[in-house]
Order: C-alpha cells, then structure tokens, then sequence
C-alpha cells in the first residue's frame, strides 16, 4: 500500500521569521575589493629630496669614431668637452585627511577595533596609488606658488627619445630644468608588435642597455598576449594528464634582451594609451621625507588625522627607457 506524505506544520511555532533581536551575520573582518599593488613605484630607486625642487645631472658621451687616428709626435690641443646637462622635478605634495566623529570612534565595529586607525591605513594605500599614478601620467612640472599647488611630472612627458607616437603627436625635448611643456596630441593606433620591437631597437641603440619591464594596462596585456606565435603555443605533458593551453605571455624575449610584461590596473585611469618600456636602474621616486601621519587640531566632536607624503619622480638616464604613445586604449 501507498503513503502519501504531507506537511505538517505546527501551531504557534515561534522560528526565526518572527523573531526580534537574533543578532546579525557579519564577518569580523573587511574585504579590500580594489587592487593595491603599485608595480613602479615598487620597482624603481628610492633617492632622497632636501628641497621642492629635486635637481640631477646627465652627461653623455661623445658619438665613437671610427677615424680617430693622430700622427706619432704631433703636438696636442684638448679634446672639446661638453658640460653635464642639470635637470629637474618638482616634488609633488600628496595627501588625504580622514575624518572621525567621536561617536563612530566609540561604536563597536565589524572588522577594527580601532577606526581611525583604519581609515588612516586605507589613506596610506590610496596615497601610494596616486604617486603610481602621476608616475604613469602625462603630467607636466608645475613649480606651484601660495596659491597653486605643486606637481611632478610624469613618465609621458619625461620620456623624449625612443618614442613612437601617431600621427603629428610629439613630446618635446628637455635637456634642462623642468619639463614644463605639454605633448602634442597625436592619432590613436593598434598596439602592434612591430611598434614595440622598433622602440626597443631604439632603446639599445641609445644606451647600450636592455630595459627589463614593459609596463601596461590590462587590455593592452591582452592585445600583447595576441601577438604572432602566443595564442598558438602548448605546453607538452606525460601521457595521462591534461594539456595547457598558453593563451598569454608575461615574458618577453626580444631580439636584445628579456623584458617582464606588467599589467598596470592604474594605468587604466593614470595613461591609457600609453606603453612604456623601462630601465628601473635608471629612474626612481625622489622623498622629501616620507610617508607619514600626524593628528590635527580637534575640532568639535570629531578627529582628524592628515597622511601625507612629498615626491616626485626621478628618470637619471633618459635614454634608458622609451614609449609607446598615441594607442586605442
């Protein structure tokens, strides 16, 4: 014989539905959902500022000659010599001021025990993030006044000599005190590879020297990934296990050296339709200080707590680096 089954529900039970007070479900901790890595800020020098304004000097060396042959006996008069060329930046002044009622200060939170505390820290990252930021960028030198605020300039105006950019875009020379003078604009293009193997040509052909990072946004990584012979390659493994397919490439090995290829998520937002090929050796961030917090005057029912950090960026061997300007995001 067959039973049917039915519910049954009991009169008057008091569940979960109907109660008032059960306390909540709330991890004790706070997930970071935004990046926080800054990969050239981290990769460069840290060098030292004693004032607002960061000096440095370049020198070069005379074009080699293949006809440098002097008769035995001859009297000599000098060599012509050329003087060091003394450049600059100005070191930028970064901050973020968090803000705490007293109230908040004393209210029993999920994920801290301190808030202040916290909201100082999560300053400290986003200050970090902004110094990657007007590193990447187009930025020029602002010298700044009592009423203008001071501003470094970026890796896309520093950067003069192995450059490709589209169509009539520039970016000017300098080759003394700051580089206060804009790119000119110019037409956006694909990211090919043949743009990147004629940027690093030019770089080794300048200096004498392989950069060893290809900094990026992530759509452009994607683009990179695509370039001949990527997509198609496949990893070999023993009988029995499943095969890979690599679908990109974080390594590239060009015709003068390797690079390592760096998916910037700031770049995205800081210079999108640029690429730029970098000597870390040959560039830093100059610190006027450091990062640091300090309290400020209480006022009312609230505190204050300033984070702050003074610098700018550093490229020692211009020459050293290049970049690929004026690309479709």
């Amino acid at each position: 014989m067959r039973i049917k089954s039915r519910t049954i529900t009991t009169l008057n039970t008091f569940d979960s539905y109907d109660a008032v007070g059960n306390r909540e479900s709330l991890d004790d901790k706070i997930y970071m959902v935004s990046p926080e890595k800054t990969p050239i800020v981290s990769s460069v020098r840290r060098l030292n500022a004693t004032q607002r304004l960061h000096e440095w000097q370049r020198d070069s060396l005379a074009t080699p000659n293949k006809d440098n042959a002097v008769i035995e006996g001859d009297d000599r008069t000098g060599s012509a010599l050329v003087p060091t060329a003394r450049v600059a930046n100005t070191v930028q002044l970064f901050d973020k001021v968090a803000v705490v009622s007293g109230t908040q200060s004393k209210t029993k939170s999920a994920g801290r025990s301190n808030e202040m505390k916290y909201q100082v820290s999560k300053c400290m990252v986003e200050l970090k993030r902004d110094l990657e930021a007007s590193v990447l960028s187009d930025n020029v030198a602002v010298q700044g006044n009592s009423t203008t605020a001071r501003k470094s300039a970026g890796l896309g105006t520093l950067l003069y000599t192995n450059i490709s950019h589209g169509g009539a875009g520039a970016t000017p020379a300098h080759t003394s005190g700051l580089a206060t003078t804009a790119q000119t604009a110019g037409t956006n293009r694909a990211f090919t590879e043949t743009l990147l193997k004629g940027v690093l040509q030019s770089v080794f052909t300048n200096s004498g020297e392989m950069p060893s990072i290809i900094s990026m946004t992530p759509s452009h990584k994607g683009t990179f990934s695509g370039f001949a012979g990527i997509a198609a390659n496949r990893v070999a493994v023993s009988k029995g296990k499943q095969g890979t397919i690599v679908g990109g490439a974080d390594v590239y090995m060009s015709d003068f050296g390797e690079l390592t290829v760096v998916p910037n998520y700031v770049q995205t937002t800081a210079n999108a339709n640029t690429v730029f090929i970098l000597n870390p050796e040959c560039a830093g961030i100059a610190y006027l200080g450091g990062f640091k917090s300090e309290p400020l005057a209480k006022t009312g029912h609230t505190s204050k707590e300033m984070v702050s950090v003074e610098a700018c960026l550093v490229v020692t061997s211009e020459t050293a680096h290049g970049k690929i300007a004026n690309l479709t995001a």
